[in-house]
């Protein structure tokens, strides 16, 4: 007898199943959107906000509340959120933070009705702390072995008691929620730290450019932003360069040469570089210090390639106009240097002229009448070639506000690789927020030239294993004052009267050029200095310079 098998069809669901599924199947979806948002606009406290009104719609309650704790942080932070007469509630935002409490629900950590609750114990005074508020569900969030948050229900709005399938829907929002909440906060702080890190960026005054190991451009800080948008031909704001290729954001038209470079430094360098290359805008061209460095990992695949741009247009114009000053210094020491060697000789043509006179005297008129004409003559023509050569020292100046601060950190960052320097210490005290006056900054450039330079020299005099210049500034509204100290051999009493008077100089070689040319800056702008120096100890300039200083006609004829 041939057997028969026979094949039993499942049973279709049940209404109550079909019902059970839709509620987890809406849950989820719901929370899925949420996802969504959060990624888009990390706020915990909204997530957590529309967190418990999603899951208090499932349930059809008015009455909700959830207290969630960072599982990350060793200090407890913690967020309440309740819906109805629970928006505000001490006794519940406690609920789970005590040790004790922690222990219970770590114990029984699944969803359940308060009123089966376990009353041994702490169990029964979480019960009753719940029931006095009317919480009907209470379902702890277990993440790994950490408690992270406690959700709870009140009573539905029709009245009607919570069913078995409503304990397991709550179970199922749980385990889903609450990894979902864990994750949240690590996001959350991803996002809080790469908002800091782009507020770094943006505060730093050089353009910062990260390419990815597709040489694309993935972010700029603000300021380069404001480097492409004054440079380059077209408007960024209505054509991104995000996304860009390098040899794209730095074309070949204004930044020449630029993105070759910047690739074989990818490849070459592995460590920073800097470069100062030109870029040629559409009516000026600008300097900038092109620092360059890639980010590798272990395997030595190439991550990011960071490029910074400073500007330092006028910086290497300071440098220029420094150079031209010490020019112009060099000039001026040969102009007057001929100009004593031809007063020397004019001594001995008058020392002849009047020589030829005594012979007039002697009444050899005819031999000397002639040749004394002719020295006479040539005597003026000497006189006033030696006065020509002696106005090409004298300064015009042409004055505007300016920072005393920035021309002393120019003339610094001239100074300081020059060869003499080499073993002397500068130190800066420069207050900040100094006030600007009207000056002529090359000619307090020239000062500051002059006197560093004779620092330097009195150091070298002294002999010292290290030499040390400090300068300061300090002001207020009147007045601004510049400082400036040395430890060289220092200036006798009686010499310091006679400082930047007409050739006065300490130096034996020297032909008080220098500080002539200092003592005209300082009449130039009206300045009160003082001079305070110590034998083998050192010799401290100070200059007062007035904010409102206008030179009246009585200087102008000096």
């Amino acid at each position: 007898m041939a057997q028969t098998t026979s094949h039993i069809s499942p049973a279709p669901p049940s209404a109550y199943e079909r019902l059970a599924i839709d509620k987890q199947t809406l849950a989820l979806d719901a929370l899925s959107q949420l996802t969504w948002q959060f990624a888009k606009q990390p706020d915990f406290h909204h997530l957590i906000d529309i967190l418990l009104l999603t899951i208090s719609g499932q349930f059809t309650v008015a009455h909700a509340f959830a207290s969630v704790q960072d599982p990350r942080s060793s200090v407890e932070k913690s967020y309440f959120i309740g819906t109805g007469r629970l928006k505000a509630n001490d006794l519940l935002s406690a609920i789970g933070k005590p040790e004790e409490h922690v222990e219970y629900f770590l114990s029984h950590p699944g969803p359940c009705r308060v009123e089966d609750m376990d009353r041994s114990g702490i169990g029964a005074e979480l019960a009753d702390t719940l029931s006095d508020r009317r919480i009907m569900l209470i379902a702890p969030l277990v993440y790994g072995s950490r408690l992270i948050g406690i959700a709870g229900l009140g009573e539905k709005v029709t009245n009607t008691p919570f069913e078995d399938s409503d304990i397991d829907l709550l179970g199922t929002l749980a385990n889903t929620v609450t990894p979902f909440v864990a994750n949240s906060f690590l996001f959350m702080e991803i996002a809080h730290l790469n908002a800091w890190y782009l507020e770094i960026l943006n505060s730093v005054r050089q353009g910062v450019y990260v390419f990815g190991p597709d040489n694309r451009l993935k972010q700029m800080n603000t300021e380069g932003q404001a480097i492409l948008s004054n440079t380059l031909p077209y408007d960024i704001q209505n054509r991104s360069v995000l996304g860009c290729s390098i040899e794209s954001v730095f074309e070949d038209s204004v930044f020449p040469g630029w993105s070759r470079r910047l690739l074989k430094a990818r490849k070459t360098d592995r460590v920073a570089s800097a470069h100062s290359l030109v870029a040629k805008g559409a009516d000026t061209e600008r300097i900038y210090n092109v620092r360059v460095s890639v980010m590798c990992q272990d395997d030595d695949a190439d991550l990011d390639l960071i490029i910074t741009l400073d500007d330092i247009t006028a910086q290497k114009e300071s440098e220029q106009r420094l150079f031209d000053l010490e020019k112009f210094a060099d000039k001026g020491v040969m102009a007057s240097s001929i100009a004593h060697d031809l007063n020397n000789f004019l001594a001995l043509i008058m020392g002849g002229t009047e020589l030829a006179q005594m012979n007039l005297k002697r009444g050899k008129i005819e031999k000397v009448e002639s040749s004394l004409e002719k020295l006479k003559s040539n005597a003026g023509k000497m006189e006033r070639f030696t006065a020509g050569l002696m106005d090409y020292t004298r300064l015009n100046t042409s004055k505007a506000p300016n920072d005393l601060n920035t021309v002393i950190t120019d003339v610094l960052s001239f100074m300081t690789s020059q060869k003499k320097m080499q073993r002397i210490v500068i130190n800066t005290d420069l207050a900040q927020r100094l006030p600007s006056f009207e000056m002529d900054s090359d000619q307090i450039a020239q000062l500051m030239l002059n006197l560093l330079n004779n620092a330097a020299d009195a150091i070298a005099e002294a002999d010292h294993d290290e030499g040390v210049i400090t300068v300061s500034t300090s002001g207020n509204g009147d007045n601004v004052r510049l400082s400036i100290a040395d430890n060289g051999i220092g200036i006798v009493p009686e010499t310091r009267e006679k400082m930047f008077k007409h050739h006065f100089t300490t130096k034996k070689s020297g032909h008080g050029y220098g500080l002539v040319t200092c003592g005209t800056i300082i009449r130039n702008h009206g300045v009160e200095f003082d001079i305070e120096s110590e034998q083998n100890v050192g010799t401290t300039f100070t200059f007062d310079f007035p904010t409102n200083y206008s030179k009246s006609e009585e200087d102008e004829s000096e």
